[in-house]
């Protein structure tokens, strides 16, 4: 049995920076004053061949886990790895720059705690107002066509932040997809499993900055989208 007030963060991670050992380590001490809650970090390298930053990482905090995947394999792919190693009841993932407040993520362990089996970030119009002109877009587009078009109960899939517990991680680890979409796949799979979903209003840092969306994932992730329709 695993200790109740103890949670698992996984992060999966690519080329990181030394600075952002630094950066993690302060975050990992806000969420656990903001959630009341001991936290693991379970970091997946996902190929990147520079291991200095997550050697360090290890050294400067104990509860902390190192998976390395040989090669770069995918946001969907290192999650897996990540939550195939987590043993606690309560666990969450985001990504490496720790776009969101902490407080949000706080939010999500609350959220499990009163009885939820997954629960997703959901993020309202300020997110749209601070993201840049395409991937409002996009993200407008694509809402658009899991409500109105195929009817999905949840129109928020690709909010970076989700929480889960023992139930909702043996879905995730039943998940195909490697790259982005894996969080549609995710919650598709989980509503069709009839377990206890929940949301949780999130808010962005002032400060995140976005990647560029190019045709190098659009194209694979378009062909992802029709085979989790598929499905």
């Amino acid at each position: 049995m695993s200790d109740q007030n103890t949670i698992t963060l996984v992060l999966p991670v690519y080329k990181p920076s030394i600075d952002w050992v630094e950066y993690t380590l302060s975050k990992l001490r806000e969420l656990e004053a903001a959630s009341g809650s001991n936290v693991n970090l379970i970091v997946v390298n996902d190929g990147s061949e520079d291991r200095v930053p997550f050697d360090l990482l290890k050294e400067k905090h104990s509860n902390v886990i190192i998976h390395h995947l040989l090669r770069n394999a995918g946001k969907g792919a290192a999650l897996r790895a990540g939550f195939s190693r987590c043993e606690t009841d309560t666990m969450l993932f985001t990504d490496a720059d720790f776009p969101y407040e902490v407080e949000s993520m706080a939010s999500l362990i609350h959220t499990l705690s009163n009885g939820a089996d997954v629960v997703l970030g959901y993020r309202e119009e300020d997110y749209y107002a601070s993201v840049p002109w395409f991937r409002r877009i996009l993200s407008e587009a694509f809402r658009f066509v899991l409500k109105s078009i195929l009817r999905f109960p949840i129109t928020d899939t690709q909010c970076g932040i989700k929480g889960m517990n023992q139930k909702g991680k043996e879905i995730f680890l039943r998940t195909k997809i490697n790259r982005f979409l894996v969080d549609m796949e995710f919650i598709k799979m989980a509503v069709n499993s009839n377990c206890q979903i929940d949301s949780c209003v999130v808010h962005l840092r002032n400060d995140v900055q976005f990647s560029k969306m190019g045709l190098g994932v659009l194209i694979p992730e378009s062909l992802n989208f029709i085979r989790i329709l598929l499905k």
